[in-house]
């Protein structure tokens, strides 16, 4: 008995604790260099919301994100809860998301991916209005799900989409294997962002003739003297994946630095592993962090939210900036 009630306790105590951390926002900063970046460029990455709010309509996010002055916004999907288990959209929730798009895109150029939450929303019948309202939201945003763009000089960005069948529970399963025709939308997100990497980095070179760019930050300064040919060469590609577990087949397309999310930390914060992910899938490795394998990188956000299992311990949200950095030559 005591034994039975020690463990009551333990449990309540860790999840009061889990409440608490889950509403301490946790700031990360990251440095990237290559070869390849132009000039220092920061943007600031969010994923996983679900309708978290950070303050009085997240005015704690905001605030975080106006003191890191980003160049963008870019979001790996996520931001609404849409339950699995309904048909319709009667019991999801968009509201705070919404809200929250609509504070963003009146402040800064943002860029979407769409998570699984978006695609289950987007493919049920309409009820309450919820998908037309977080579709009308999303007007001045600009979607790149298939697609590839320039978002500065030698800095491509393209968005990696995986339906819902890719996020179905796994427990002890093997995932789905990525199917060709997901793949080809891949790569033609690649090739559409190297089509105008190559228009829009002559289009610069032609407006700055010289095709130089001396950052001003010293934490990022391009060593190029005046009058010397550019030595960065080539576009940095930036991807979005929501999930994962399909990083491996995404980093083979050529992709510099892959952004995901998805496991939310995978909820308790053991060192290394997840203890769990959305799709029950146990101790996978590498669930959070930023990893670098040669010249490339790939990294999993904690997120910002939970839904379903509200449980992080050890494990806080996160707001992730990025600075994109040239090479001291």
């Amino acid at each position: 008995m005591l034994i039975v009630l020690t463990f009551c306790v333990i449990g309540f105590l860790c999840l009061i604790y889990s409440h608490w951390e889950r509403n301490q926002l946790k700031t990360e900063q990251y440095l990237i260099f290559s070869k390849k970046i132009k000039k220092k460029f920061r943007f600031v990455f969010l994923t996983d919301l679900h309708e978290k709010e950070f303050g009085v309509d997240n005015a704690v996010l905001l605030k975080k994100i106006r003191s890191l002055k980003p160049n963008c916004i870019l979001i790996g999907g996520d931001f609404p809860i849409s339950h699995s288990s309904e048909e319709t959209d009667i019991r999801d929730e968009v509201e705070k998301g919404i809200a929250l798009l609509q504070k963003l895109k009146e402040e800064y150029k943002v860029y979407y991916s769409f998570g699984n939450h978006e695609e289950k929303l987007f493919t049920k019948k309409e009820l309450k209005g919820r998908k037309t309202a977080f579709r009308n939201a999303l007007e001045g945003v600009t979607l790149i799900d298939g697609k590839g763009i320039f978002m500065d000089e030698g800095i491509s960005l393209s968005g990696f989409p995986l339906d819902i069948s890719y996020y179905r529970p796994l427990y002890f399963k093997e995932k789905k294997p990525l199917e060709e025709e997901i793949r080809e939308k891949w790569k033609s997100a690649i090739a559409d962002s190297k089509a105008k990497g190559v228009q829009e980095s002559s289009d610069f070179e032609a407006k700055t003739k010289q095709g130089i760019y001396i950052s001003e930050e010293e934490n990022c300064r391009d060593s190029s003297k005046k009058g010397k040919e550019e030595k960065n060469t080539g576009v940095f590609r930036i991807a979005m994946l929501h999930s994962p577990f399909y990083r491996e087949e995404a980093l083979s397309l050529g992709v510099d630095l892959l952004l995901s999310g998805h496991f939310h930390g995978g909820a308790v914060g053991i060192p290394f592993i997840a203890l769990m992910t959305p799709q029950f899938r146990f101790f996978v490795g590498k669930p959070r962090g930023l990893f670098k394998r040669g010249e490339k990188y790939f990294f999993i956000s904690r997120g910002l939210g939970t839904h379903t299992i509200n449980v992080r311990i050890h494990n806080f949200p996160e707001l992730s900036c990025f600075d994109l950095c040239p090479v001291k030559e």
